[in-house]
């Protein structure tokens, strides 16, 4: 186990709520602060307030936007853009990494919609100085669909998928 990386806080919706995390990283401190239903505007309102309570970790993950999304709600760069400056001033020696979107199933979304938005959260990050944690590639065919197993609605992970997810992010806390 990397020593840089002890201590992790993990902001986001649901994807982040939803898992054990502290379990999935026994040796490491993690702190969940994922919220059900989140919105990238609502993660921007509440992140003063995570920087104000919290001391600097190692890393903080940003996994947000999945329910912008699932609104068809595309017009959120600015305010993730803010969310990154938030912490990056906060949290100057912190790694600050955004996750990939994860796939959807929603049938009224593009079949490109969550590859294309993953691009500009990718250059949201470069922009930054954030690092980028690609977990969309490790859970889509080559067209892009999820994986037979990674999904348990259209939205959430099965245990499989964090399972993958959990994988990543232990290569990427390593490397």
């Amino acid at each position: 186990m990397a020593d840089k990386f002890n201590k992790l806080m993990l902001v986001g919706d649901s994807m982040i709520e939803f898992f054990d995390w502290q379990g999935r990283f026994p040796g490491r401190e993690v702190l969940n602060l994922g919220r059900s239903g989140e919105s990238v505007e609502e993660l921007r309102s509440r992140a003063a307030a995570i920087v104000e309570n919290h001391e600097a970790p190692d890393l903080v993950l940003i996994m947000i936007g999945t329910n912008n999304v699932a609104m068809e709600n595309f017009n959120f760069q600015g305010a993730y853009a803010d969310i990154l400056a938030t912490f990056k001033n906060a949290y100057p020696e912190t790694v600050l990494t955004v996750n990939s979107l994860l796939p959807m199933k929603l049938n009224y979304l593009a079949p490109d919609t969550v590859a294309r938005v993953n691009s500009s959260l990718q250059s949201l990050a470069a922009a930054a100085g954030a690092r980028y944690l690609d977990v969309w590639a490790a859970v889509v065919d080559s067209d892009g669909a999820p994986l037979a197993d990674i999904l348990e609605d259209e939205v959430h992970l099965t245990s499989r998928g964090y399972e993958v997810w959990g994988d990543r992010l232990e290569r990427f806390l390593e490397s």
